[in-house]
């Protein structure tokens, strides 16, 4: 046989196994970015796709169905677009990120907008969003990797992952733990409306095996004394991310985009645990700053909703069943009966009162003892 049926033979082979590997990794899909095939015991279980928000999130927003955006941090991607839709008569799309500073929410929401004609906006607006030592570069490698495309409105495509042997690893492994059932219930987004679904808890929680007080503590420990520069415990406040901030409420007036911004709770002890940690006071700074450029409503401190921890699956992420009355605030629906004294609206005429209450409500919390 001569060189040149060689290479023809290499080349055919070379087309079927690229093609072979394509294929089982777009039909076994181990991270969900499709979800075009289902079997049960093959692939129904998958990998978590939270880690590839970026693609995840910008391949169903590219579809330009949407004229609603939820912004923010995990905080808000626990909460139903159902619900809003259900207030705005609306299509809502959660574009949580999670931990993500207010550059990446300030530049995913243009994105967003730019393949959908955007409406309204709710942001809940986090704390954690203004840690100056929070950056994109060095904490969030998936939209590190595709910033340009998002800065310049580019359609984001998966040919790379599904051409990809890694990748193909994946599917191989996740075939094989579904088969034996051997794969966990991971958390995962939804891929029709991009909500955070925690069914790895709510399965632990049906089964009864769910350890609230210990994932309410693990939680606080890692987030508030963890020696690291994105724990609270560094935090220091950037008025560049302020910065940020503004453009994207200075956008929606130019666009008339309707905007509801709020800061979500978080569970009484972590509340407590800004205090102990020393950072109270870029807490408040925080909330002073932001009413200079809008009104807020402030579900933290201690209410209803953040004292019960059966509203709660770690300190910060509420269950989706409390969407309802976190939206109803939001929107002023009074037709539904809320805990009182949850969520203030904050306006620049009553800021000090407001942060002089909050003073008030704070409890010692001994982070030593977690």
């Amino acid at each position: 046989m001569n060189s040149k049926k060689w290479i023809k033979i290499l080349l055919i082979l070379c087309v079927l196994g690229v093609g072979f590997i394509s294929g089982v990794n777009y039909l076994v899909d181990p991270i969900g970015l499709n979800n075009k095939v289902l079997i049960n015991n093959i692939n129904t279980k998958k990998y978590s796709n939270t880690l590839m928000t970026t693609r995840f999130k910008a391949n169903i927003l590219g579809d330009g169905n949407f004229d609603t955006i939820m912004l923010g941090t995990s905080r808000i991607g626990v909460m139903n677009p159902n619900i809003v839709n259900k207030h705005l008569n609306s299509n809502a799309f959660n574009l949580e990120y999670p931990g993500s500073n207010t550059v990446i929410q300030n530049k995913f929401f243009k994105y967003a907008n730019h393949f959908n004609d955007i409406k309204y906006l709710i942001y809940a607006i986090d704390f954690i969003a203004f840690n100056e030592n929070i950056t994109i570069k060095n904490n969030f490698h998936d939209f590190y990797k595709l910033e340009k495309e998002i800065d310049n409105f580019d359609e984001i495509d998966d040919f790379d992952l599904y051409f990809n042997i890694e990748t193909f690893i994946k599917s191989v492994k996740i075939v094989i733990k579904n088969i034996l059932n051997i794969q966990q219930t991971e958390v995962i987004y939804l891929s029709e409306n991009g909500m955070r679904d925690y069914r790895n808890y709510i399965e632990e929680n049906e089964k009864g095996t769910f350890k609230l007080d210990e994932n309410i503590k693990k939680s606080i420990s890692y987030s508030f004394s963890k020696n690291s520069i994105t724990s609270y415990k560094s935090y220091k406040f950037s008025y560049e991310y302020l910065e940020y901030f503004k453009n994207t409420i200075d956008y929606c007036n130019r666009n008339n985009i309707k905007f509801f911004v709020y800061i979500p709770p978080m569970y009484s002890d972590a509340f407590d645990a800004i205090n102990s940690v020393g950072q109270f006071d870029e807490f408040e700074l925080f909330k002073k700053e932001l009413v200079k450029i809008t009104d807020y409503i402030d579900f933290t401190g201690h209410n209803k909703i953040s004292e019960n921890k059966n509203n709660y699956w770690d300190y910060g992420h509420l269950r989706v069943e409390t969407t309802e009355q976190i939206m109803a605030r939001i929107f002023n629906n009074k037709s539904i009966d809320l805990p009182e004294n949850s969520g203030v609206l904050v306006t620049k005429e009553n800021i000090d009162e407001h942060l002089e209450n909050l003073r008030k409500q704070v409890k010692d919390y001994d982070l030593e003892k977690i």
